[in-house]
């Protein structure tokens, strides 16, 4: 079966977080197709996800394994030929991503100004301007950005971890009830905003003032990882009581005598000795990912597409709407999915 080449822990968070903060649509489905090939869907279950062909599909799986991150952009070409090749916009990145110093500055970091007179004395280019400049660094992802900190998985279980999930995600016969969990959240009533149709200059609007006098839920989600399904209810605060309740919500869609495999992170309320002793009398064996890995769970993948489709230009007053309009979304998450429910059972979607 096709499927993208092992990511590291860096290289997995870093598409994650692409797939979560980009506004190109395309850029989006390739991270989320880069992602599912890694949990170990196949192309034709990927393409019914994204409503891609399986060829795109597999195109971009095979563009990932020999370009990298560069494939999950897309290359947009026509028109003249441009002004600035390839190898001078990567001589601009280069020497905007290398520190002042290196060129004979006692400076800590670049300006705009100084980049450009820089590139310009050094016979990169013969003259630019600081808007064309500002233009190629972000279309070849290098922004103006706060410093931060960085932290890799320095679990030393992490191979053992990473091929216990794989082991569970490859069972293409006779798989076992394995079920991806997390919290999304926090969730506010407040308006929100994101991208729309509207008439030419006459844009949806949502209030640009507000109080969030509602508290705040997580949505306690859950992602039947075989048959493409997704459940799950708005909760008032992340807990260990509250993820009991989780657990025998889990636990109450499948028969009580088959087990079910866990997928979830290493959060403390996760592992409380009351969720440990629940979930042994459940019958729930619990699958940990490796630290800071969080794009190994199945179910982050679909976190965006659930913000997209409820709350994307609305602006709820209550809880119980918000709660019905998460309820739809998933609803049409798993009609793409063309999932079969395990278990037919009435739930109530939204707690509170």
């Amino acid at each position: 079966m096709l499927r993208v080449r092992d990511l590291s822990p860096d290289e997995g968070e870093a598409i994650s977080r692409t797939m979560n903060r980009t506004r190109d649509p395309t850029v989006m489905r390739r991270a989320q197709v880069v992602l599912h090939s890694n949990q170990g869907f196949s192309p034709p279950k990927i393409a019914r996800m994204v409503f891609w062909s399986e060829e795109w599909v597999r195109r971009v799986i095979k563009d990932f394994n020999r370009m990298g991150r560069d494939a999950l952009f897309p290359n947009r070409a026509g028109g003249r030929p441009p002004t600035f090749t390839p190898s001078i916009r990567q001589a601009l990145v280069d020497v905007a991503l290398s520190r002042p110093k290196d060129h004979g500055y006692t400076v800590g970091h670049w300006t705009l100004d100084r980049l450009r007179s820089t590139v310009v004395m050094e016979g990169i280019v013969e003259s630019i301007s600081k808007e064309r400049l500002r233009e190629i660094l972000h279309e070849e992802a290098v922004s103006f950005q706060a410093v931060k900190t960085w932290k890799e998985s320095k679990d030393p279980k992490f191979r053992e971890k990473v091929k216990r999930l794989r082991a569970l995600m490859n069972r293409e016969h006779n798989p076992p009830i394995v079920v991806a969990v997390d919290e999304m959240g926090p969730i506010s009533l407040k308006p929100y905003g994101g991208r729309t149709w509207a008439r030419s200059g006459h844009p949806d609007r949502v209030p640009a003032s507000y109080h969030r006098w509602g508290g705040v839920r997580h949505l306690m989600g859950m992602y039947d990882y075989f048959h493409r399904t997704l459940r799950g209810y708005l909760s008032p605060k992340k807990s260990g009581g509250n993820w009991v309740r989780f657990l025998r919500y889990v636990r109450g869609w499948y028969p009580s005598d088959e087990r079910i495999y866990l997928i979830q992170d290493n959060l403390s309320t996760h592992t409380t000795p009351a969720a440990l002793r629940e979930a042994r009398r459940l019958r729930i064996s619990l699958v940990p990912i490796p630290t800071n890995s969080s794009h190994m769970n199945p179910i982050e993948t679909h976190f965006r597409s659930i913000r997209e489709i409820a709350l994307t230009g609305t602006d709820f007053r209550e809880w119980r709407p918000l709660g019905v309009a998460i309820q739809g979304a998933m609803r049409e998450l798993n009609a793409r999915h063309a999932a079969q429910v395990h278990k037919v059972k009435r739930c109530l979607w939204v707690r509170h």
